[in-house]
């Protein structure tokens, strides 16, 4: 009777161990389907969803890929071949007075595009240092950063926030 109690009591303990096992499945399950999802949304966002809601003063102007403006240029901006952006948008300032600027960037694979974006980089603080060097400033502290699939480049006195938005966007 004792060896009897003690097997039903090992079963017993063994199938609650079992449902404490699967519980903890299924919360990771929840936490895994969450992960998806803002992967999923972070690769279906295009570049011009991706800068939509970024407004400064001196971001006036907004082209995006599809705008015939942007698809002439966006080679020259970029140092590739047209074909070689799958998606990009670009916020500047109208003007050409100030150096601020977010271009987002989707690159087709086996393009550097961060190596793309800190050349261009490199050619704006060219450009700034003789046409208005109190702009200099700002283009040394600009960043750039890969969110999902897109290199951005964010020139601004706010890079720091302008870098959050995007990433609360893609989350």
């Amino acid at each position: 009777m004792t060896k009897k109690m003690i097997k039903t009591a090992a079963v017993i303990f063994a199938a609650v161990l079992m449902m404490c096992g699967c519980s903890t499945k299924n919360d990771t399950k929840e936490d895994t389907s969450s992960a998806a999802i803002n992967a999923e949304k972070a690769a279906n966002i295009t570049a011009e969803e991706l800068l939509a809601d970024i407004s400064q003063d001196n971001l006036d102007g907004r082209l995006s890929k599809g705008d015939g403006k942007y698809d002439a240029n966006a080679a020259k901006f970029y140092g590739t071949g047209f074909a070689n952006i799958l998606d990009g948008a670009i916020l500047y300032n109208e003007n050409g007075g100030y150096a601020d600027e977010v271009s987002a960037v989707k690159f087709d694979e086996g393009i550097d595009g961060q190596e793309l974006l800190k050349e261009r980089l490199e050619s704006r603080t060219a450009t700034f240092r003789d046409y208005r060097p109190e702009e200099v400033s700002k283009l040394e502290s600009a960043k750039i950063i890969s969110l999902g699939d897109f290199d951005i480049l964010i020139i601004s006195d706010d890079a720091d926030t302008i870098e959050k938005q995007l990433k609360d966007k893609l989350s």
